[in-house]
């Protein structure tokens, strides 16, 4: 079969004028594809991928309307099932674009290896005005989700694309990009995206895409190309592009590196940007990259500042000191960046400096007695984690009274440290009477079932532990806690516990599925448009936002209930990546938390590749509810992954000053 798939990818290409003079585009391939949510066909078709109703979908694919066939085709990119591969491999053949296009991308979602002979015979290589061009570029794209290493080495080998083939170069770096995610690489691609990254004559979108490969896979060797992106990082106009060459940039093992990054930090750049300079670090050694984090330490952006924070705590060393000593006293630090400093000083000011490291734990100790934010309070015991014989005092700090963050954050600084090297030996001896104080903790977990906890006991206890062996009896109490979560909610929580279960019997789990239990009310759609206009208020700004019922109608309906029923006011963005996402909508706060239904995932054409898209949280195919996410920047490893139901449209800097423990106000639906 490569040898096959080989020889029509090579015959495509040679033969474009031939494809272009035989195959005219057809009258109805420009039809619109419009549907309207009154149509009970229509209702009929999405209501049956919601139920995961397979022979009712395959009926619709042979559907005499273009916009049946569309939808049904492209409920499979959600739905992923190879068994259908054939039949929409002959949606292929299409007369309309559109619904070949929705097959090409529902093929390439599905990511079997089956599907890559039919992507390539439909492969119809035209010129870069050609009316097959956008298809031509999905099914590159849909080609690096399925494909194999031969496929990869003959788009590897295309070197006819130009800067005019807007299309043809996009869908050939996302085949670049989409083998990347699955660790497939070649070397003969690595001069094509270098160049189309770094050159603005290419399209910004593919050369996005490329400068996006050079950020993520680590699989290049840059040094190289050391000029070449430097030269690159200082002339790039476009910030998304710029992000990602500066991290790129920074991979880069040479003693220019540091000066470089510093000189681009000097000149004051988006926040993102210096964010990403910030990041970079990580990949460098010595003094001249430990004093540049401790000058960005001060930057006013709570993003630079903790990424700087983030670098003296993983590359920071005993000849810095005193200047962390020095941090721990500053008194305007954000307690955000101040409890990473705090972590940072107990780890790298040496062991013999006694009371210097009393002191600073002293201090940290009052910081969290003093704190009433949740999220402060549990970022410094974060920090305090880092000395093991403060176990003790950290499970003494646990009540079922805390907030739901707090509690969590607890039992992951108690498995940090039952995790360390040196638990056995700061707790020495089987009768240490820590075991029985921590399998205490543990029971008294398992009987609340709190499905945060739960889900660190998982991670804990799903590889042997000295506790597991005699005092805390994993297996029997992980079953009766896993029997006391409530579906569908906590399904992420019952999937982990079945894993670690399954771990301990040294069996094989197959996770739970959540059955449909949630049925779109097409009602709530009535007043509104095919886009609907809502704000964000939040203790920040307003965030303006769109949604897309049109492309993701369960979402936007199940988001226009909660914002009628005012779920949303009053939630914390629990979860804040500096220069990816914010995170909200967990009714604890911490990331755990759901209502007692699901909706399911629709993966649409919208992609990640823009800052500001709106996506659903999930734990997994058909899991989304009631937490949603704003990205700060381009992400295309999201793609085909989260569904996009919105995006913001204002109030990008409102987005950028949002921190973990900000909230929302209300949401207005427009």
């Amino acid at each position: 079969m490569v040898k096959q798939s080989a020889c029509y990818i090579i015959f495509g290409i040679l033969i474009c004028l031939f494809y272009n003079s035989c195959f005219p585009p057809n009258d109805e391939a420009i039809t619109k594809l419009e549907y309207s949510f009154n149509d009970p066909e229509v209702r009929q078709l999405l209501d049956s991928k919601d139920k995961h109703q397979k022979d009712t979908l395959l009926l619709f694919l042979k559907h005499e309307k273009a916009s049946l066939r569309y939808l049904a085709a492209l409920s499979f990119a959600s739905f992923r099932d190879s068994t259908v591969i054939p039949e929409l491999s002959q949606l292929l053949n299409d007369p309309v674009e559109g619904v070949k296009q929705a097959a090409v991308y529902s093929l390439g979602q599905i990511a079997h290896v089956n599907a890559e002979s039919a992507l390539i015979k439909s492969f119809l290589a035209v010129d870069s005005i050609g009316p097959f061009n956008a298809t031509n570029s999905m099914i590159l794209e849909a080609l690096g989700k399925c494909g194999s290493d031969s496929t990869l080495s003959l788009i590897c080998n295309i070197s006819s694309y130009t800067p005019d083939d807007t299309l043809l170069l996009y869908g050939q770096m996302l085949a670049f990009y989409r083998f990347g995610l699955r660790d497939q690489f070649c070397k003969n691609s690595e001069e094509k995206i270098l160049q189309v990254a770094t050159n603005d004559r290419f399209p910004s979108a593919a050369r996005l895409i490329a400068a996006q490969c050079l950020q993520r896979f680590k699989y290049f060797n840059l040094n190289e190309h050391s000029e070449l992106l430097k030269k690159a990082c200082n002339e790039e106009k476009n910030p998304d592009i710029r992000m990602c060459l500066i991290t790129a940039f920074a991979r880069i093992s040479s003693p220019g590196v540091v000066a470089a990054l510093e000189e681009l930090y000097s000149r004051g750049l988006d926040i993102r940007i210096q964010s990403n300079i910030l990041r970079g670090l990580q990949n460098q050694q010595g003094l001249q990259a430990l004093y540049f984090a401790l000058k960005a330490i001060q930057n006013p952006s709570l993003h630079v500042s903790i990424y700087a924070a983030q670098f003296l705590l993983e590359k920071g060393n005993n000849e810095i000191s005193e200047e962390l000593k020095k941090l721990t006293e500053q008194t305007n630090l954000p307690w955000q960046v101040k409890s990473i400093v705090y972590e940072a000083a107990l780890n790298h000011i040496p062991g013999y400096l006694v009371l210097t490291r009393q002191t600073i734990e002293w201090n940290l100790k009052a910081q969290i007695n003093q704190a009433k934010n949740p999220y402060e309070k549990a970022a410094y015991l974060k920090a305090l984690a880092t000395n093991s014989k403060e176990l003790p005092f950290l499970i003494s700090l646990e009540s079922s009274k805390q907030h739901a963050y707090l509690r969590t954050t607890l039992a992951e600084c108690i498995e940090k440290i039952m995790k360390k090297p040196d638990f056995t030996l700061v707790f020495k001896g089987s009768k240490n009477g820590i075991y029985q104080l921590l399998s205490n903790y543990f029971t008294r977990q398992c009987e609340i079932a709190d499905p945060g906890i739960l889900s660190i006991m998982a991670s804990l206890f799903s590889k042997s532990h000295p506790l597991s062996s005699k005092y805390f009896k994993a297996d029997s109490m992980l079953q009766i806690a896993q029997s006391k979560l409530s579906l569908p909610r906590d399904i992420e929580t019952y999937n982990d516990l079945g894993k670690c279960i399954a771990s301990i019997h040294k069996t094989l789990y197959t996770p739970k599925i959540v059955e449909y239990n949630h049925p779109i009310q097409w009602n709530l759609l009535e007043p509104y448009r095919d886009t609907i206009h809502a704000i964000i208020s939040t203790n920040k700004g307003d965030l303006n936002i769109d949604l897309y019922p049109k492309i993701a109608p369960a979402s936007v309906i199940n988001f226009i209930q909660l914002c009628k029923d005012s779920f949303y006011n009053e939630k914390i963005f629990h979860r804040v990546v500096p220069n990816f996402v914010v995170q909200v909508g967990c009714p604890r706060g911490d990331g755990y938390g759901s209502l007692d239904y699901t909706i399911r995932t629709e993966i649409s054409l919208l992609n990640y590749q823009e800052s500001g898209m709106i996506g659903m949280a999930s734990a997994g195919a058909d899991t989304e509810g009631v937490q949603f996410f704003i990205t700060h920047s381009p992400a295309p490893h999201l793609d085909g992954r989260y569904t996009i139901f919105g995006k913001m449209t204002a109030g990008n800097d409102v987005l950028m000053s949002i921190h973990q423990s900000d909230q929302i106000k209300w949401i207005q639906i427009k």
